[in-house]
C-alpha cells in the first residue's frame, strides 16, 4: 500500500472515532430540552438553542475537523467538496426545521410551505451526498492509479 492509501485509512479510523464521540455528546444532550423547560425558556428560544447546538455538533464541527485532518486537505477539489457538503447539509437541516415549524402551524398555506421546505432539504441532501460520493470515487481512482504506477 502506498503512503496516501495508508493516510486515508488512518483518516477513516479517526473519523469513525470522532463520529463515536460526537454521538456520545448528542446522547448526553438528550436531557437538554427538559433542562431548558425547567429554566423557563420560551419555545422559540429552546428551538434556537437546541438547533444551534445540533448544527454545531453535527455539521460545523465535523466540517472543521475534516479541514484539519483530511490527507488531501490542500487539494482544491477536496476544499470544494467539503464546502459544498457543509453548505448543503446546513441547508437541509434548516429546511427540516422549517418543515417542522411550518407543519405545526397547521394552515393550508403552511402545509405548502412545509412541502417547499421538504423539497429544498431533500435536494440539498442529495447534492451533498452525491458530491461526497464523487470525491470518494475520485480518490479511489487516484489511489489505484498511484498503486499501479508504483
Amino acid at each position: 500500500m502506498n503512503p496516501k492509501t495508508l493516510a486515508l485509512d488512518q483518516y477513516a479510523r479517526d473519523r469513525r472515532r470522532l463520529n463515536t464521540r460526537l454521538g456520545l455528546v448528542m446522547v448526553a444532550l438528550i436531557p437538554l430540552p427538559a433542562i431548558l423547560l425547567r429554566a423557563r425558556f420560551e419555545p422559540l428560544q429552546m428551538l434556537a438553542t437546541v438547533m444551534g447546538i445540533a448544527l454545531g455538533v453535527g455539521i460545523v464541527y465535523p466540517g472543521w475537523w475534516r479541514s484539519k485532518h483530511h490527507p488531501c486537505r490542500e487539494d482544491g477539489r477536496e476544499k470544494r467538496a467539503r464546502r459544498i457538503a457543509v453548505v448543503c447539509r446546513t441547508a437541509a437541516f434548516a429546511s427540516l426545521v422549517g418543515v417542522m415549524v411550518s407543519w405545526v402551524v397547521g394552515s393550508n398555506v403552511s402545509s405548502w410551505i412545509a412541502l417547499a421546505f421538504f423539497a429544498t432539504g431533500t435536494s440539498a441532501f442529495i447534492v451533498s451526498f452525491e458530491v461526497e460520493e464523487r470525491w470518494k470515487r475520485a480518490l479511489q481512482r487516484q489511489n489505484a492509479q498511484t498503486a499501479a504506477d508504483s
